[in-house]
């Protein structure tokens, strides 16, 4: 899903009143800064250009579940035996093309590693970039 930077257009009130032939109540100058004050208030949201979410494949023989919700992103991975070699769940925050996070294996299976990595989105692939070295997987596709 493609998310765009939202804003809240105002009409001054001089516009208002030029619109209907109507002499504005307040100043250009006072509205702008009023506009400006309000503007510097608001907070935006952008996401990435596509979403995440799904089910996804790596090199180290693994299914990753993931799920992305705004720029934060989580997931469940687990060994082909369907975990019983190693799970491990990710959280990490997306800023551009890159996602940084912390790692760790869960009780499902044998191994019990933790840590932090960087990962890099490139399309329908992700691939660690940094940390991470006792992780096994490096490259992830859906």
């Amino acid at each position: 899903m493609s998310m765009i930077p939202l804003a809240v257009i105002m009409i001054s009130q001089s516009t208002y009143a030029n619109a209907f032939n109507q002499k504005p109540q307040v100043s250009t100058q006072e509205n702008n800064a009023f506009l400006s004050t309000k503007l510097s208030q608001t907070s935006f949201t952008v996401a990435q250009a596509s979403s995440l979410t799904g089910v996804w494949n790596c090199n180290d023989g693994g299914v990753y579940f993931i799920r992305q919700v705004g720029n934060q992103l989580w997931w469940y991975g687990q060994s082909a035996d369907g975990g019983e070699t190693w799970s491990n769940v990710f959280q990490g925050t997306i800023r551009g093309n890159q996602i940084i996070g912390s790692w760790a294996d869960v009780p499902k299976g044998a191994v019990r590693g933790y840590g932090e990595m960087t990962l890099r989105i490139s399309g329908n692939r992700i691939e660690k970039i940094s940390g991470g070295e006792n992780f096994g997987g490096s490259l992830w596709s859906r």
